[in-house]
């Protein structure tokens, strides 16, 4: 019985520390991988990380005659403007951007960067441009669930030159992040943590394997 139990909590702690181990994975994004002007989705850190970036817009759901849904406003993509776009801060008067070159134009609209699916943040942050421009208040990076609700709101001031912005906790389920307009976002970092598939096979093995174990004593 002693040796049964002992072998159970060994298989569980060796489960758990391999859940632990699954590291977030981190992207950097500093869009000067694309010249001036190119939408800021075809960044390629950005591709390879399933990111896009799109105007946002504050409208409710619309239902099928088209009558805007009483209570149903939210966060989502601007499907009548233009792309997002990146720029050389310098030539736009807003200093060296801190990547070097480029960075996220979102002085006139707010943005929404979009994940292709729910994901679990392990850390975000972001650094505002070598300027002292942007909102004077308080502005609010809006993380967002698969429904557009909100699951987590981080203040912060624009205007302060090369500030870095990072969200203090882990965040599970995010789908979009909208960032504030007013200002220029550079070295997007987005620490994404996986979904453990592989552990979650482990951790069925090890069920079955002391099902058998009870089975043999039985």
């Amino acid at each position: 019985m002693i040796n049964q139990l002992k072998t159970k909590m060994a298989l569980i702690a060796l489960a758990i520390g391999l859940t632990l181990a699954q590291s977030a994975q981190a992207s950097i994004i500093n869009f000067d991988s694309i010249a001036a002007g190119s939408n800021a989705s075809n960044d390629s850190v950005a591709v390879s990380s399933g990111i896009t970036f799109n105007n946002a817009t504050f409208l409710p759901n619309l239902d099928t005659y088209g009558i805007a849904i009483p209570g149903s406003d939210h966060w989502q993509i601007d499907t009548t403007s233009g792309s997002v776009t990146v720029q050389n801060t310098s030539l736009k008067g807003w200093g060296v951007a801190p990547s070097g070159t480029n960075a996220l134009d979102a002085r006139l609209s707010p943005v929404l960067l979009s994940f292709t699916s729910a994901t679990n943040l392990g850390g975000f942050s972001f650094q505002l441009p070598n300027s002292t421009f942007g909102n004077i208040p308080n502005v609010d990076v809006l993380f967002l669930n698969a429904a557009g609700n909100t699951v987590y709101d981080l203040s912060y001031k624009q205007g302060v030159a090369l500030a870095t912005v990072s969200l203090p906790t882990t965040l599970s389920g995010v789908s979009q992040i909208l960032l504030p307009s007013g200002t220029f976002y550079d070295n997007i970092n987005v620490a994404a943590v996986p979904v453990p598939g592989a552990i979650w096979l482990f951790g069925s093995a090890i069920m079955g394997f002391l099902g058998l174990r009870r089975n043999k004593k039985a």
